[in-house]
C-alpha cells in the first residue's frame, strides 16, 4: 500500500493515488474525501496563499518604488486602513454583545442576535423592539393553536336537550326564551316534564 523511497537519509512516504479515502472526525461523524477532493482543497488554499502573497509582493513593490517620505505616508496610510478595519470589527462585536444583552433581559432568544444587528446601537433597539413584537405575536399564536387543540368528536348519537320544565333542570328564564322563540317546542317539553 505504502512506497517508502529512502534517499541519503530522507523517508519519503508515498501514498498511491488508488487509496481515496482520508477519514477525520468532527462531532463524531467521520468525514471521507476521495483523493480528487482533497486534491481540490489544497489547490484551492494554494490559490487563495499565492494570490495573497502576490499582493504582498506587490505593495511591497510600489513601496521601494517610493520615496522615504512617500513610503512614509504609504505605510501610514496603510495602519490607518488596518486600524479602521480592526475598529469596525470591535464596533461590531460590541454592538452584538449589546444586542444579546438586551434579547436575555427581554426574555427573547439570544440566538438571533445576528440577524438583529444593524449600523448602530440605535438601529439595533429599533430592530430588537420590531423583533420583540413579531416574536410576541408568533407565540400568541402558537400558544392560541396549542390551546385550542382539536374539536371533540361526537359520538353520533342527538344531542340532548336540557328541559327547563323538569324539576331537576329547573330554570324560568330557559322556560321564557324557549316558550318566546318555539311555542311548539316548549309545549312539548312542558308536557314530557309532566
Amino acid at each position: 500500500m505504502e512506497d517508502v523511497i529512502k534517499d541519503e537519509n530522507i523517508d519519503v512516504v508515498e501514498d498511491k493515488v488508488d487509496e481515496p479515502v482520508i477519514d477525520t472526525k468532527v462531532e463524531d461523524k467521520p468525514l471521507t474525501f476521495t483523493q480528487l477532493e482533497l486534491d481540490n482543497l489544497i489547490n484551492k488554499r494554494l490559490e487563495r496563499a499565492s494570490k495573497k502573497a502576490e499582493i504582498a509582493k506587490e505593495e511591497a513593490e510600489k513601496l521601494a518604488k517610493l520615496s522615504e517620505a512617500d513610503r512614509q505616508q504609504a505605510l501610514f496610510e496603510i495602519d490607518k486602513a488596518n486600524f479602521a478595519e480592526e475598529r469596525k470589527l470591535y464596533q461590531r462585536e460590541k454592538l452584538e454583545l449589546q444586542v444579546v444583552k438586551e434579547l436575555s433581559t427581554k426574555s427573547l432568544p439570544t440566538e438571533f442576535s445576528k440577524y438583529l444587528i444593524g449600523e448602530d446601537a440605535e438601529t439595533c433597539m429599533t430592530n430588537i423592539k420590531e423583533f420583540e413584537t413579531k416574536w410576541q405575536q408568533a407565540m400568541a399564536t402558537a400558544i392560541d393553536l396549542k390551546i385550542r387543540g382539536k374539536t371533540p368528536v361526537s359520538g353520533g348519537g342527538t344531542l340532548a336537550i336540557v328541559n327547563p320544565w323538569s324539576t331537576a333542570t329547573f330554570n324560568l328564564s330557559a322556560q321564557g326564551k324557549i316558550a318566546t322563540e318555539n311555542p311548539a317546542l316548549a309545549a312539548q317539553l312542558e308536557a314530557s316534564s309532566k
